[in-house]
């Protein structure tokens, strides 16, 4: 039972959707502080004090997770403002993927995750690297610190780990290949740091290092590894005849997870439409926003969700890929990824907005008949409004003529 100090909020009467928990139905979520108290029809009825908030008419989901993001403005040129990707987009909580490496982690860390003034949830995907810096002229490739051995040092960045498995949920890596075209020293070196924590592995090439080859990538990959990127065009999924490759199949059915870090043209609705329509549907849905990107064809989140249920992924599937399979995806399905009674409060708020509107994936226009907008969010019980996903909404969503 909660204290008579704890805050009861109340948001009432919209549908909820936590397909962790098959729940589907118009319902009240009732959080008392930073925990969810209780979730079903009428259930704010029990709690009379408590403060409400009415959500009738809006979609209910728990806390959505972006686990492809850039958040370490000052560290990464091209970042952008945590809660703007975060809270202000109707997402609680964010994942940078690899905007810094172990000697640097320290900085973020303290200057971004544990800042005061951060008020979206931060975990983290760590470059294996001692140096990397994800900017805008990708220095570390051009500088050739992205593909030199040297900038590995195994007990360091174990130590780093160790220090931070609170918020490190993995790691984020660049598969560049050194004198040896079958093997990427950095890819073995995030097995050897952590071997328990997974990787995702970014699907595509850098300017000035060779990476390694797609199909030599995927038979690398263990259950429970992640390609971001996984829609992209030309990224070796499919075969010269549209097919999805035996390595792709192979890396799939082990248990490999496909995640779709949009960016400014790593994601294609051809590619996608072939994926799913051959049986290979995304795990996880994400953005990887970042100054390139915000102002189109990404914007946000709830934009990028609309594309996959604008490729008639049910909706309740979109939901899972953005609350437990994200979570799953990251290892903190304890915590977060439904709305089960005693889990964070974490919760989502969405308008389906029902009217045609043009979404582009910066190849390709397509027209959809609806499209999800954020309206808010909790984050550890407080509620916080999408100020930036309206603007977004405004930019990114035109009337089809």
């Amino acid at each position: 039972m909660p204290s008579d100090q704890d805050p009861i909020l109340v948001l009432k009467g919209g549908r909820v959707i936590d397909p962790a928990n098959g729940l589907d139905e118009v319902a009240d979520v009732v959080t008392c502080g930073a925990s969810i108290l209780e979730v079903g029809p009428d259930a704010g009825a029990l709690y009379p004090n408590a403060r409400v908030k009415n959500v009738a008419g809006k979609l209910v989901t728990p806390g959505l997770i972006d686990i492809h993001t850039h958040c370490f403005t000052g560290l990464g040129d091209f970042c952008l403002p945590t809660d703007l990707m975060g809270v202000d987009s109707g997402v609680p909580i964010i994942v940078d993927a690899g905007t810094t490496s172990t000697t640097i982690f320290g900085l973020a860390r303290k200057g971004i995750i544990d800042h005061p003034d951060t008020r979206t949830k931060i975990f983290a995907l760590m470059d294996p690297s001692q140096i990397y810096l994800a900017n805008k002229t990708f220095i570390c490739h051009y500088l050739r610190i992205a593909d030199d051995e040297r900038n590995i040092d195994i007990e360091a960045a174990k130590e780093v780990v160790d220090a931070n498995r609170d918020v490190i949920v993995g790691f984020k890596v660049r598969p560049t290949i050194t004198d040896d075209p079958d093997r990427s020293p950095f890819l073995e070196a995030a097995h050897q740091i952590a071997p328990d924590l997974p990787i995702m592995i970014h699907l595509g090439s850098f300017p000035h290092t060779p990476v390694l080859e797609t199909e030599k990538l995927l038979y690398q990959l263990r259950k429970g590894d992640i390609i971001t990127h996984a829609c992209r065009g030309g990224g070796g999924q499919l075969d010269a005849f549209g097919e999805p490759t035996r390595a792709f199949t192979d890396a799939y059915n082990r248990g490999v997870l496909m995640d779709i870090g949009h960016s400014a043209g790593d994601f294609h609705f051809r590619t996608a439409r072939r994926l799913i329509e051959r049986g290979y549907m995304p795990n996880t849905i994400s953005t990887d926003l970042n100054v390139f990107n915000v102002d189109g064809p990404v914007y946000s989140l709830s934009t990028t969700m609309s594309k996959l249920w604008a490729l008639d992924v049910p909706l309740h599937q979109v939901i899972a890929m953005n609350t437990i399979n994200a979570a799953k995806a990251i290892n903190r399905e304890d915590q977060y990824g439904t709305l089960t009674p005693g889990r964070a409060a974490e919760v989502s708020v969405l308008d389906i907005e029902e009217q045609p509107c043009v979404l582009s994936d910066g190849h390709e226009q397509i027209t959809a008949h609806r499209r999800l907008r954020a309206v808010g969010c909790l984050r550890n019980g407080q509620w916080y409004d999408a100020v930036h996903d309206q603007k977004s909404v405004q930019a990114d969503i035109r009337e089809a003529v």
